[in-house]
């Protein structure tokens, strides 16, 4: 079903993440993870990386058994210098990244940017927008001295409802569909990069004979127009009970970014700004973006088809029914054709 080369997947997996990303990074540790040769890889997907666990270890060495430096610490922003094939800490991932001090593990560090943007004050309309630095609290009022509501991520994506002078005297936006049904949180202004409707619109809206094929067992999504392999990504779908729905599906629903909650317990997951998810089954599987982990190719998720941001953009852009840009959630109408996904 995905019987690609190695060539062939490291080309398509590189086209899409460039074809896809906005944001200043293209995280290839999921596409080299399995295929890798050379001792010394290129440079690392981000300048710096976001340890997305609540602690992890730095080592003199690429392997756990060498001597630890130090234990990082959750949200700990590490400088990423390089990256290289070490002790496959998880089966399927030998990537290590060189910071100071020492190496660390590449799964369960998020490679990010810091960039501040320029407010957008005045008669804005609504829009959809990305967080572009490591982290950012939002807040009930747009005041940094109360509480904080909830640490967003990088990558995370919210609908953007108004834009209002805060306590600091500092800009800050008013986020709504992401992280609440209403008007809800704020953060500043200058976290936020607006996503323009053209960086939305589809890709080959002109080829009817899309699907798109994943591969359980060796943890693949491949896209295909015309029986053409056009891009292929590693994933991480879903795990034990949670196993990702096989058979053959269609595009149900589409949104820029939903809030996704589940579990119980020590399970229990609440994360906002999940972007791009394209579901396909009624229990709401899904292809989307992934901002608490960087561990692709092994079954890990509750159902959904976890994928680096970028590409589950493109997935969302590439596949059928196009999804309005103002449409918050947008369900495939009744008689209307929708994209494949065969998942085996």
């Amino acid at each position: 079903m995905t019987d690609l080369t190695r060539r062939q997947f490291l080309k398509l997996a590189g086209s899409a993440m460039g074809a896809a990303a906005v944001l200043p990074f293209a995280d290839v540790a999921h596409v080299l993870a399995r295929e890798a040769e050379p001792e010394v890889l290129p440079a690392p997907p981000a300048s710096l990386g976001r340890i997305a666990t609540w602690g992890i270890e730095i080592h003199s060495k690429p392997s756990l058994d060498s001597r630890l430096i130090r234990v990082t610490l959750q949200d700990e922003i590490l400088p990423l210098h390089g990256q290289l094939v070490g002790q496959a800490v998880t089966p399927q991932n030998p990537i290590w990244y060189r910071t100071d001090g020492g190496l660390v593990h590449s799964s369960w560090v998020q490679p990010v940017e810091n960039i501040l943007n320029t407010a957008l004050t005045g008669m804005v309309a609504k829009f959809w927008g990305e967080l572009t630095v490591p982290f950012s609290d939002s807040r009930l009022v747009p005041d940094p001295r109360v509480a904080v509501y909830f640490r967003l991520y990088y990558s995370s994506v919210y609908r953007v409802v108004a834009t209002v002078l805060g306590k600091d005297d500092q800009w800050w936006y008013r986020l709504q569909d992401g992280i609440t049904w209403g008007p809800g949180p704020y953060v500043p202004a200058a976290h936020i990069r607006r996503i323009d409707p053209m960086e939305l619109a589809p890709i080959s809206p002109f080829v009817s004979n899309k699907r798109i094929e994943v591969d359980l067992s060796n943890q693949i999504i491949v896209a295909y127009e015309d029986n053409r392999p056009v891009m292929a990504s590693r994933v991480a779908s879903g795990f034990g009970a949670n196993r990702t729905p096989p058979g053959r599906h269609v595009v149900l629903t589409k949104s820029p970014a939903s809030r996704m909650t589940g579990g119980v317990g020590a399970d229990f997951y609440d994360l906002p700004g999940v972007p791009f998810p394209t579901y396909f089954t009624p229990s709401m599987a899904g292809i989307h973006g992934t901002y608490w982990h960087n561990d692709y190719g092994r079954p890990r998720s509750h159902g959904c088809l976890n994928v680096p941001s970028p590409v589950a953009r493109w997935f969302w852009r590439w596949t059928t029914p196009v999804a309005p840009y103002d449409a918050a959630l947008y369900t495939t109408p009744r008689n209307t054709a929708a994209t494949v996904i065969n998942v085996a």
